[in-house]
């Protein structure tokens, strides 16, 4: 009896054991999602956000599964599901390094989705699979140079009077060249059936 007890408590207290030592490696991984990006973060604009949601939902939103058949491994790609950007994820003006809004909040939003679409099952919100895909995330981010504004939408040149004028002249010179090309080739045609016509109708 007492060794079965005794039994008993050696196992909760490897279960124990195991729990603190995933609870901290866990609070490690966070603290890294929490030191990755610089201290003072760029703000972000709506175009911004929303093309950097697409694109990282493209990037990091598949999982293998077994197709119907169970018969071999198949990529399922998770679909972005909006058509317009979070207000969290924007931020122009006031504290954009904050963690409840613009670059930081984006990330972290995006991570979950890409957990929760992974990990159907669990039963956890954060966990240190759903840390190190945030952290993951973070450095992709980085990298892309998103944070230096390679999302911003390019700005169109201001043309003068003349170079409008220019422009809309080359624009119809290659509509001209286009139907003129149509045009010789119905010519073409047009002699090619009349001639074919002619020989049938000896």
């Amino acid at each position: 009896m007492i060794t079965i007890r005794s039994a008993g408590v050696n196992e909760i207290s490897k279960q124990i054991s195991i729990s603190q030592q995933y609870q901290k490696k866990m609070r490690g991984t966070y603290g890294k999602v929490n030191r990755q990006f610089p201290k003072e973060l760029p703000y972000i604009t709506k175009e911004e956000a929303f093309k950097g949601y697409k694109l990282l939902m493209k990037k990091f939103g598949k999982k293998k599964v077994r197709n119907l058949s169970n018969t071999k491994w198949i990529t399922k790609k998770l679909k972005a599901g909006r058509t317009r950007p979070r207000r969290c994820w924007i931020a122009l003006s006031g504290d954009s390094s904050s963690l409840w809004k613009g670059w930081r909040r984006l990330v972290h939003d995006v991570s979950h989705r890409i957990y929760d679409f992974q990990n159907p099952n669990a039963s956890r919100d954060h966990s240190q699979r759903q840390a190190e895909i945030e952290l993951e995330i973070g450095q992709y981010v980085m990298d892309q140079g998103w944070l230096e504004g390679k999302l911003k939408p390019k700005s169109k040149p201001i043309l003068t009077k003349d170079e409008k004028v220019a422009k809309k002249i080359s624009n119809l010179e290659k509509l001209l060249s286009r139907w003129e090309t149509k045009q010789k080739t119905a010519h073409t045609y047009i002699k090619k059936y009349k001639t074919k016509i002619k020989r049938l109708s000896k």
